[in-house]
């Protein structure tokens, strides 16, 4: 009698022990439920490209500086090395400054005097970016908001008088960064102000690096434009360049501004290249 009621009591216990262990399951799927169904929300709140013009507020958040930075080791510093003038550079789409000032720290790395200015649309951005350097007065760095496609008065004037108080002769930057631009100017102003854009940077730079991102891009921000319930580019539908936007970039750069591909530096993280035009020595553009 006392072995069956001991085996009766080992029973109870292990259906106690099954159910105790169907209910913590049932409890963890619910919670892996839960947290997958907050990350869905989370995911769907998080829109990059709901911002019509690019103008990210945590932009280096999910695209850190240092993704790109890499592509430039090695010599690209030394290329522009000199020790009687200072190397002049430009960065459109600065956002809030964190690439800039990543590349400002790269070209300073050797013996040339590296002076710097972002420009953005956005006043918040350029704002803080101006916020990392008000505490240095002697700061190689310059942040301005401007719109560089619609302000070319504003835009022309600031230039000229910066490369002025640098040094009297210059009329262009030695180096114009412009990463990941194209395509929300190429939106926002169709493709004539894709080609007023590249002319811009070649007309005020020797040397043009820049990012231009794919027609998917372009297809991936319509579409969160939709899902976040926002309008939609309006010349979107009127974009004659397209799947071919990159060679129409080139074409640009090339034919019309009398420029040549120096290098083709790699791909940044998200697969874009990332292209190093030059002027032709021959060349001999007017301001």
């Amino acid at each position: 009698k006392k072995l069956i009621t001991t085996r009766a009591d080992e029973n109870k216990r292990d259906l106690h022990c099954g159910l105790a262990v169907v209910e913590t399951c049932i409890y963890l799927s619910d919670c892996q439920q839960m947290v997958m169904a907050t990350n869905k929300k989370n995911e769907d709140e998080f829109e990059p490209g709901a911002a019509q013009f690019g103008n990210f507020i945590n932009y280096y958040e999910f695209n850190p500086p240092k993704n790109r930075l890499a592509l430039f080791e090695g010599n690209f510093g030394e290329y522009f090395s000199s020790n009687k003038r200072k190397i002049l550079c430009l960065d459109v789409g600065c956002n809030t400054g964190e690439l800039t000032r990543g590349l400002h720290a790269m070209l300073s790395s050797g013996q040339s005097s590296v002076r710097m200015m972002g420009v953005d649309l956005d006043p918040q951005l350029v704002q803080r970016a101006n916020e990392t350097i008000s505490n240095d007065p002697e700061s190689e760095l310059q942040f301005h908001t401007l719109n560089v496609v619609t302000e070319v008065d504003k835009r022309d004037q600031l230039w000229s008088r910066y490369l002025e108080s640098q040094e009297s002769e210059r009329k262009r930057f030695d180096i114009a960064f412009c990463f990941s631009t194209t395509m929300w100017i190429h939106l926002n102003h169709g493709d004539a102000g894709l080609e007023s854009l590249l002319d811009c940077l070649a007309t005020w730079a020797e040397n043009v690096v820049i990012e231009p991102q794919p027609w998917k891009c372009y297809r991936n921000a319509a579409r969160r434009l939709r899902r976040a319930n926002r309008p939609p580019f309006p010349l979107f539908n009127t974009l004659v360049h397209r799947s071919n936007v990159h060679d129409h970039i080139d074409d640009i750069f090339r034919n019309r501004m009398g420029m040549e591909l120096h290098t083709h530096l790699g791909h940044s993280e998200w697969q874009r290249p990332v292209l190093w035009y030059r002027h032709k020595p021959t060349a001999n553009l007017a301001i």
